[in-house]
């Protein structure tokens, strides 16, 4: 199966020599994997945005926490090694929103989780597989399926393919995004859309 010769946006760590990031990261990772909802808090500016419809604050974000619809625990977590991107002082995980090329269409556009990911003819794993796709970025059209096991996908250089769903993340799906102040590193945004 030979790699799709495509532009690669593997998860990179640009956050890592600002001061206090690796001490914040280190808590909210540990936040995570216990689920601990005020640990999470104390690492979570007041105000801080969770929609483009007015939704913010600490006591909403804490709600979410709990509710099944939103999944923000499993969020977070899906977040953490996907790299995290520094613009202008702000760091953002998953670093893939801040760094896609200019050209992906942030609507359509999804990241391919792996280095070796198989591209199907057919959207069924026994299937020939076309190419491996690292890391790359591959559009989907409207109505395709995701919910699906397998989504279909236009591939750099313009043929379609099927990719496992669980192997594809949007380009706007869930960010967070942490600003340093006073109080250290603090999370300013846990928002998915555009």
């Amino acid at each position: 199966m030979p790699l799709l010769k495509a532009a690669s946006y593997p998860p990179r760590d640009d956050c890592a020599p600002l001061p206090g990031w690796r001490e914040f990261r280190a808590s909210l990772e540990q936040a995570a994997a216990q689920r601990d909802a005020a640990a999470l808090a104390a690492l979570t500016d007041p105000a801080v945005q969770l929609d483009f419809g007015g939704g913010h604050g600490i006591k909403e974000m804490q709600r979410r926490l709990g509710d099944k619809d939103y999944r923000l625990w499993d969020q977070i977590t899906a977040m953490l090694p996907l790299g995290c991107a520094v613009q202008n002082g702000t760091a953002t995980l998953p670093a893939i929103f801040a760094s896609a090329a200019a050209d992906a269409d942030p609507y359509s556009g999804m990241l391919v989780l792996g280095p070796a990911v198989p591209a199907y003819a057919k959207p069924d794993a026994a299937s020939p597989a076309m190419a491996a796709l690292n890391w790359a970025i591959v559009n989907v059209p409207e109505n395709s399926g995701q919910e699906q096991a397998f989504t279909k996908v236009t591939l750099p250089g313009g043929k379609t393919a099927y990719v496992e769903s669980a192997k594809l993340r949007s380009l706007i799906d869930y960010r967070l995004i942490a600003e340093r102040g006073k109080k250290g590193w603090q999370i300013t945004a846990l928002i998915a859309g555009d």
